[in-house]
């Protein structure tokens, strides 16, 4: 709001400008709801205003963030009614199936990203979930996506211990060795040294990733396990 005055004849203008402003003789910001005022600041040049002159502002201002509001609740409804905005949803899940979400190495949690074009983060502490993307449409997806899969039971991994022959899947090839994928999603190591009974130079002589091997539970090392090769069935 402003003020422009020359002798006697005073104007009150809305949505002041900056020349306005520079050559007012007074303006002063009014934010608040329709009911009133939350808040209000105000520079004068002139050695003071009366009070009807002020109630005079605050009843323009009162008009005018009125208009405001009014526009921006019909920009509410229409954008409520497209799902081609930008989205954005929070909700809960069980703080123990966090990790059936994010996947192993985060698989899953990358799949749903890029299906949906949505960033999500996730406290793994609480469980909460926040969803953000391109579209609703595509927030409103990924939501039912991590529903759905969060519906079925937890998945249980197998138990395993020191002796047990398995068949598995070699996943990673490294220097010192492979890392075996055993059923039920859980991994191990195979070193180098237990990869054959002859001497091996180089892990890919011999193994290349996603070959089915058969393998033995040597040790746990927390839950690091470590794996022997064991002749095949």
């Amino acid at each position: 709001m402003g003020l422009v005055s020359e002798g006697d004849r005073q104007a009150i203008l809305t949505d002041i400008m900056g020349l306005e402003d520079h050559d007012g003789d007074m303006d002063f910001k009014v934010t608040g709801s329709k009911e009133g005022i939350t808040a209000l600041q105000m520079d004068i040049k002139l050695g003071g205003i009366s009070l009807d002159l002020l109630k005079q502002a605050l009843h323009q201002a009162k008009e005018g963030r009125g208009r405001i509001i009014d526009i921006m609740l019909d920009a509410e409804k229409e954008i409520m009614l497209s799902d081609e905005l930008p989205g954005h949803d929070f909700f809960h899940i069980d703080p123990e199936r966090v990790a059936e979400v994010i996947g192993q190495a985060g698989k899953t949690i990358r799949e749903i990203i890029e299906k949906f074009e949505v960033a999500i983060d996730i406290d793994k502490r609480e469980g909460k979930v926040k969803l953000t993307g391109k579209s609703r449409e595509g927030v409103k997806g990924a939501r039912a996506h991590i529903e759905k899969l969060l519906s079925e039971p937890k998945a249980q991994k197998p138990e395993y211990h020191v002796g047990d022959i398995v068949k598995g899947r070699v996943k990673k090839i490294v220097d010192f060795g492979a890392f075996i994928e055993l059923p039920g999603g859980v991994d191990g190591l195979l070193h180098i040294s237990k990869i054959s009974d002859s001497h091996v130079s180089n892990v890919s002589d011999v193994l290349k990733e996603g070959d089915e091997i058969t393998v033995e539970i040597l040790e746990f090392k927390g839950s690091k396990i470590s794996l022997g090769r064991a002749p095949s069935a």
